[in-house]
This record gives structure tokens, sequence and C-alpha cells, in this order.
């Protein structure tokens, strides 16, 4: 399916929440590629326009030609028509050879332009690819670094809640060993007094 300059300018790409795509560089990217791209649709537009000109004239050749030899001479003289009418196909033949050597070398220029467009969109295209690959495994692998720290630091901190769990449990039973004691104490106390 061929891309239109428009396509590529309007062309967004999603982004992902852990990372993904630079924006920017995918943007100035693709504004480049639509330039490129305008620049060779111009570019066959005048070529186009060039072809439609020289068929235009050819065409006013053919009709003059027509015209001319539709026309009688003012007098009848057997070698003047015979001379003018060879000269007229003369010059016919050589504006048709002329035409149809200038139509074979614009559509030779339009083809090898053509092929040419095509050779360079799919060299961006292999080049886009090979750059979204590239960002796609860079993001792939930061979310598995990040997935991994993160796990790493969900680890320690349950390993930490747990030594603070046992603590809290540790200190809670000393202290009420402690007030225990201390209440014994105050009551043998209180027998003193």
């Amino acid at each position: 399916m061929a891309i239109s300059v428009r396509e590529i300018q309007e062309k967004e790409f999603g982004t992902q929440a852990t990372g993904g795509y630079n924006i920017e560089q995918v943007d100035d990217f693709l504004d480049e590629i639509s330039e490129q791209m305008a620049a060779l649709v111009r570019e066959n537009l005048e070529l186009n326009r060039q072809i439609k000109g020289l068929e235009a004239d050819l065409q006013a050749a053919r009709t003059a030609t027509e015209a001319a030899e539709a026309k009688a001479p003012d007098y009848d003289e057997k070698n003047y028509f015979q001379n003018l009418q060879n000269a007229m196909r003369e010059s016919l033949i050589g504006a048709q050879r002329i035409a149809d050597e200038t139509m074979e070398e614009a559509n030779r220029k339009a083809q090898k332009t053509v092929s040419d467009a095509q050779a360079q969109a799919d060299q961006i295209t292999l080049a886009a690819r090979e750059k979204a690959d590239t960002l796609i495994s860079k993001a792939q692998k930061d979310a598995e670094d990040m997935a991994a720290d993160a796990k790493t630091r969900v680890e320690t901190l349950e390993a930490r809640y747990e030594a603070l769990k046992t603590s809290a449990a540790s200190f809670k039973a000393d202290f009420t060993r402690i007030l225990d004691q201390q209440a014994a104490a105050l009551r043998e106390s209180n027998g003193l007094f």
C-alpha cells in the first residue's frame, strides 16, 4: 500500500508508561521522510506536466499539418504542390520523431525517478524498522531491568519487615516480662508497707 505525504505527517506512535519511543526523534524522522517524499512527488508532477505539454505540442503540429494538407493551393502548379507536400511530410515526420524521442526520454526519467524514489523509500523504511527494533529491544531490556530492580527492592523490604516484626514481638515479650516482674515486685513491696 502506497504511503502518502499526509499519512507520514499525521502518523502517531503510541507510548508506554514505562518508557517507549523518543517522540521528538520519531517526529523529526517522520518530518524528514515526508519532506523527501514531497520533493519526489513534486518532481514527478513536473515531469508529467512536461509530458502533457509535449503531447499538446505534438497534437498541435499534427492539426496544423492536417490543415495545411487539406488546403488547396491558390494555383495549380504540380511541382510546387509536390514540393510543398514533401516538405510538410518531412517536417511532420521530423516533428513526430522529436516528439517520440522527447516522450521516451521523459518516460525514462520518470521511471528512473520513480525507481529511485522507491529504492530510497525502501531504505528509509528499512532504517526505520531497524531503529524501531533497536528502540523496542532497549525498552524491553530497560523494563526487565526495572522489574528485576523492583523485585529486589520488594524482597529487601519484605525481609526488613519480617525482621522488624520479629524484633517487635521480641520487644513486646521482653517488655511484658519486665512489666510482670515489676508488678510482682510491687506486690511484694506492698506487703512491706
